[in-house]
């Protein structure tokens, strides 16, 4: 009977001391709710008001998505090709969804329902919480790691342009880190599985060059645990763990086929590939150098990852009507009303980049822990996020480091497929938010030595303290607070004010002024926070506060960091009401007027607005212009040589090549009118949709059948690469009188015509050629196409009535869904049933 109370007592004693299910989940439960509220926070306009975001970028998707989506809407399939824009090209890097990844769907529960982009920001906070957690962290201290990573001033200034795909992988990338860990502790199975589903959904999310530094971060892993793996002699988990995430990368790939090989046989014919034409040295398979490079981070712009507006903020900042630019515009007499507008859009920032939207900065108090982890955390991590951050760095500086960064574009495979190196620096706000919650961790149970902790905390403090007292002291004194742009900001001052050099010097020195007062208060609140987390540490190595004082007075410190300089990128202004988003898409007077056109097919060219960055256009119409960074490399090519220059072969006057904008089958012109109105001109010379042509002329090359669109009459000459003189060989077209055809029903992706003429001759379609994916048809039996005039499709076509047909079905995408289907309902399977078979081992050893 004693025995009995004695069992019966230790039971009890074991379950009152052991934490109830509530407890265990209360930290998660806690984070989640945290990460809630400051998704609210920032996009409460948008989650309780029911306004809009307004994203630039994410308006001009809208408008070069539009043909796509109605479509969609219209027959429930994709499209894969669009008309909207320059002219013709495929959809893979625009608005094509792939539904074979099923991945997919069990991501957008995580998402607990918020809205787009608000989404993002959310996941970013918890999936970098949950890989701290994977990992072994405090899930209380994890927290202030999720909001760490998340918070970033540079997430905000993306989701306020609207890079949505990039803040969405870049959510991501924790996921398959975690995986990698868990591989690194021989946790084959999780680890695995994270890997697997993280990349399916990076490579789903598709913003390719987030992907590309996520492999660079766990390469340079991947080397530091080869080392350490050589050091001990322990290789056994290193191959296992390398086969293991080798064959999560192709069940990843698989279960994004039909995307990736869409894109892979694309890319070729962009920008992103070769050019053929002599004249551009630099194209060789990438993009042109100079056009990847612009957007460089300068050297000493890297400290804004401590002090946010040390180079002036974005391109333009309201500094008010106290500022030294508004003392200066008074002593010139310049009305109140006048300084107010003119201070609110001042052009504060200094840096190399030709403009910005903010810096990137990842928290003052973080960069004092990331130092202070360096000299205190033992593990190798140390070491990977050190390199890490060097090599951001060095990416991130592109041309400004141009001895390193030529190498890496010219021989580092893909690379050159990219541009804006500044984009880089998201792994240092990685590394940072890594390394210093490992610290804290390593701090919270006990692993250092308190009087090291004071010693290092410190050193840390003198160190990263005094970089922020050194510039707020004496910044204006080793800093030039002068742009590359300021010279051409200063023309057109003077242009304004009517070469009032007097007027405009005193304006540049208080706006220089400004810079500098700008710099030195945010060097100051930078120190404030170092104080404030050095503070907190020396509290806590001394044991004048408690551990939860210590966490929850550190997560506040890093968010409240974060979240005030966050809130001047994303702020209530960028929200808009639905009737005012909806304003974007209304269309102009232009725009209805020639919506009254009952033509099936035709195109705009829009010379009022920026025509090769328009998507308004795209809206409403198919245009030569459009938005888009992976259009045609022979469209481009147009462009630059016969679009964008004035027809001087043909004596004209206009701004291009009347006979290519002729050939584009352009029945509708937009010019500037009086008044920043738009005008309408007809263009009755536009060709049509397709027409026969009565000579062919050969070429040999590419700088041939260039030099020779310079100067042609398009409706009776087709002009030839050598290439495809095999299938007009014997063919001698002449006119006829009797010839015909036209487009009897569109869709992006079907065009069918009807063709008549007394002898076999060939025809000229006002469609991009593209290969591979169209398919043409005569009577219903395959027949060959062929490019012509640069970038027009040619087909020769035997006398007699017929049916001509093209189709866009390129095989990547139908095979490949299919593919992808098939792959991830078995990786889906695989992992059901290895949790079930882990979930019944535990429950039978726990017996």
């Amino acid at each position: 009977m004693k025995e009995k109370e004695k069992k019966h007592s230790d039971l009890k004693a074991k379950t009152e001391s052991s934490p109830s299910t509530f407890q265990k989940l209360l930290p998660y439960i806690i984070a989640v709710a945290v990460f809630a509220s400051v998704t609210i926070l920032y996009f409460s306009p948008m989650i309780l008001d029911n306004k809009e975001i307004s994203q630039s970028d994410y308006i001009n998707y809208q408008g070069a998505s539009k043909e796509l989506k109605d479509f969609r809407e219209k027959t429930g399939s994709e499209a894969l090709w669009t008309n909207s824009m320059f002219g013709g090209m495929p959809s893979f890097t625009i608005s094509t969804r792939y539904k074979g990844n099923l991945i997919q769907y069990f991501e957008k529960i995580s998402m607990l329902g918020f809205p787009q982009p608000a989404n993002y920001l959310f996941l970013a906070m918890l999936l970098f919480y949950l890989m701290l957690v994977v990992i072994g962290i405090n899930p209380w201290l994890a927290i202030g790691g999720g909001l760490a990573y998340a918070l970033g001033s540079y997430n905000l200034q993306i989701l306020e342009a609207g890079h949505n795909s990039e803040l969405h992988c870049i959510a991501l990338m924790p996921i398959v880190v975690a995986g990698v860990m868990l591989l690194m502790r021989e946790k084959y199975f999780w680890g695995g599985v994270a890997v697997a589903i993280g990349f399916s959904v990076l490579i789903y999310a598709y913003h390719p060059q987030i992907i590309y530094y996520l492999l660079l971060m766990l390469l340079i892993f991947g080397s530091v645990e080869l080392i350490y793996a050589v050091r001990g002699k322990f290789y056994r988990r290193i191959i296992i763990s390398a086969v293991i995430v080798g064959l999560a990368v192709i069940i990843a790939v698989t279960n994004n086929l039909s995307a990736l090989w869409s894109t892979y046989q694309y890319l070729p014919s962009t920008t992103r590939g070769p050019s053929e034409l002599s004249s551009n040295k630099q194209s060789t398979g990438g993009l042109d150098r100079d056009y990847a490079m612009q957007w460089s981070y300068g050297i000493m712009e890297s400290f804004t990852l401590l002090i946010p507006d040390l180079y002036g903020g974005s391109s333009t900042e309201n500094v008010g009507v106290n500022s030294n630019t508004a003392e200066q515009l008074r002593k010139f007499n310049v009305s109140d009303e006048q300084v107010k507008g003119f201070t609110s859009q001042l052009r504060t920032y200094w840096g190399d980049v030709p403009f910005t939207s903010g810096p990137f900065y990842v928290g003052a108090l973080v960069c004092f822990l990331f130092l202070l982890a360096m000299f205190m955390v033992k593990e190798r991590w140390k070491w990977w996020t050190l390199s890490t951050l060097i090599l951001a760095l060095f990416l991130g500086w592109g041309r400004n480091f141009s001895a390193f960064n030529n190498l890496i574009f010219d021989y580092l495979p893909g690379y050159n497929k990219f541009r804006t190196p500044e984009m880089s620096l998201v792994l240092v706000g990685f590394a940072f938010s890594f390394l210093a919650i490992i610290f804290l961790d390593h701090l919270l149970k006990g692993d250092y030595e308190k009087e090291e902790v004071k010693k290092f905390a410190l050193r840390s403090l003198y160190i990263v303290g005094g970089l922020c007292l050194l510039f707020a002291v004496a910044g204006g004194m080793f800093l030039s607070f002068s742009s590359p742009n300021d010279e051409s900001y200063k023309s057109q001052l003077m242009q304004a004010t009517g070469n009032n050099q007097q007027f405009v010097d005193a304006l540049m020195q208080g706006i220089k002024d400004d810079r500098v007062s700008i710099m030195r208060s945010d060097a100051l609140r930078s120190l404030a926070f170092v104080i404030l987390g050095a503070g907190l540490i020396w509290l806590f190595a001394t044991d004048r506060i408690k551990r939860n004082l210590f966490v929850g007075g550190l997560v506040v410190l890093i968010f409240a960091d974060l979240f005030f300089v966050g809130k001047r990128y994303l702020t209530d202004d960028d929200f808009v009401s639905k009737s005012d988003y909806d304003r974007y898409f209304e269309p102009t007077q232009a725009d209805q007027l020639i919506l009254k056109e009952t033509a099936l097919d035709y195109r705009v060219m829009n010379l009022a607005t920026d025509t090769w960055e328009d998507s308004h256009t795209s809206y409403f119409h198919k245009s030569l212009g459009g938005y888009n960074a992976a259009k045609l490399r022979r469209y481009q090519e147009m462009i630059e040589h016969q679009l964008s220059k004035s027809d001087s072969a043909n004596r004209s006057g206009y701004p291009f090549n009347k006979s290519v904008v002729d050939m584009l089958n352009t029945k509708y012109i937009i010019v500037p009118g009086k008044n920043r109105d738009e005008q309408v001109v007809s263009n009755k010379d536009a060709l049509g949709n397709a027409w026969f042509v009565d000579s062919i002329k050969i070429v040999n090359n590419a700088d041939e059948e260039m030099n020779a669109v310079s100067h042609f009459n398009p409706a009776t000459t087709a002009i030839v690469d050598k290439r495809f003189e095999s299938q007009i060989q014997g063919l001698q077209p002449s006119f006829d009188s009797t010839a015909m055809v036209k487009l009897n029903s569109y869709a992006p992706n079907n065009l069918k015509y009807t063709s008549q003429s007394s002898k076999e001759n060939v025809i000229v379609f006002s469609e991009i050629y593209y290969q591979p994916g169209w398919d043409a048809f005569i009577d219903g039996k395959k027949a060959d196409h062929f490019r012509c005039n640069y970038i027009l499709r040619g087909m020769r076509v035997p006398s007699g009535k017929h049916q001509i047909e093209f189709k866009f079905e390129p095989e990547s995408y139908f095979v490949g869904e299919k593919v992808a289907y098939a792959s991830s309902g078995l990786l889906l399977l695989f992992v059901g049933l290895g949790g079930f078979w882990k979930y019944r081992r535990r429950k039978e050893s726990a017996k």
